[in-house]
């Protein structure tokens, strides 16, 4: 534990809860009784870090959402520290792998908390599932850890051209090669795409792995998961941020899915539930072709003629390539 028992003659040490590579974590106690909940004080470790715990402190302070912490006392002297409410919840890593409903229900609150930030011109640049708590008592999401983030209306960078930026499984194609000033919404986007699989998965997915033998609905066995691959994750997971949608329109579609999936719609394939019987589940049977005039041009489409093998129900869907 840290020499240090008291911070700013206020905040005394209970008890060490984390060390990580950058600072320690501990429960403190508030000598000056104004806090009776429980408090967790975060103490720098190296002083050569300072810009950047100053960083993360300018960021909570910019923000008010109840997914961010609030500060409640800070100092930039050495020893460094500040001070915010304790949470509880664990991490998206402890909580993986969910089922479609549960991941798709904390992925939505956590878009909702980086819609936020985005919002008020902050940049997180280091969303993982380690720096998401999700207390499955209150429902809520917290995201943590702003030592990155950036402030779109900073005129300063504070990660050097050639650091790395972030977490190598979720930082965005564009930091690579320390390519740290290019800067974008898109940029959180991309790693909120990652952070959805590994939710369903508890596997990380590389660039745009997401397809093939990888795509979603074959390794969850579940086939509505199919509607991630289509409205999700090629709009998340994708190397050029012009093609990622924006957190407003990511989570517009995480609340179109979510309806989907509770009114029981499926993905038109072999496999699928019966859309009459809704027990049984539709296998192939032939493949027909119509011509469909279109501004006077003939437009050949292909459809799957589907059975169920419960009911004997015949559905036709058209033909799509995932």
């Amino acid at each position: 534990m840290s020499r240090h028992k008291i911070f700013g003659n206020r905040w005394e040490c209970v008890k060490q809860i984390n060390e990580g590579g950058q600072s320690w974590i501990y429960y403190v106690r508030d000598l000056r009784g104004e806090f009776k909940r429980q408090i967790v004080l975060k103490r720098l470790k190296n002083i050569k870090r300072l810009a950047r715990f100053e960083n993360e402190i300018n960021a909570f302070q910019k923000l008010e959402h109840p997914g961010i912490l609030k500060i409640l006392d800070y100092s930039l002297k050495d020893p460094a520290f500040f001070v915010t409410e304790a949470i509880k919840g664990k991490t998206l890593d402890e909580v993986s792998p969910l089922t479609l409903t549960p991941a798709l229900q904390i992925f939505e609150r956590l878009c909702a908390v980086v819609e936020y930030c985005h919002s008020h011109g902050i940049i997180h640049r280091d969303l993982k599932p380690d720096n998401v708590l999700w207390d499955s008592k209150e429902e809520t999401v917290h995201v943590i850890d702003f030592g990155l983030a950036y402030a779109e209306d900073s005129e300063g960078r504070l990660t050097e051209t050639m650091e790395q930026v972030g977490s190598r499984f979720y930082m965005a194609p564009e930091f690579e090669s320390g390519r740290a000033a290019d800067v974008s919404p898109a940029a959180d986007v991309y790693a909120l795409g990652k952070i959805l699989y590994f939710l369903l998965t508890k596997h990380h997915v590389a660039r745009e792995d997401f397809m093939g033998e990888n795509e979603i609905s074959k390794v969850t066995g579940d086939e509505q998961a199919l509607y991630l691959t289509k409205k999700v994750f090629r709009a998340t997971i994708a190397v050029d941020p012009s093609k990622r949608l924006s957190t407003i329109k990511l989570r517009q579609e995480v609340l179109n899915v979510q309806r989907l999936v509770h009114e029981h719609f499926y993905p038109g394939t072999a496999g699928s539930k019966c859309r009459f019987c809704g027990e049984g589940r539709y296998k192939r049977v032939d493949t027909i072709n119509f011509v469909v005039y279109r501004r006077g041009d003939k437009v050949p489409m292909d459809f799957e003629m589907l059975r169920c093998e419960a009911c004997g129900h015949v559905n036709l869907f058209k033909r799509t390539d995932v």
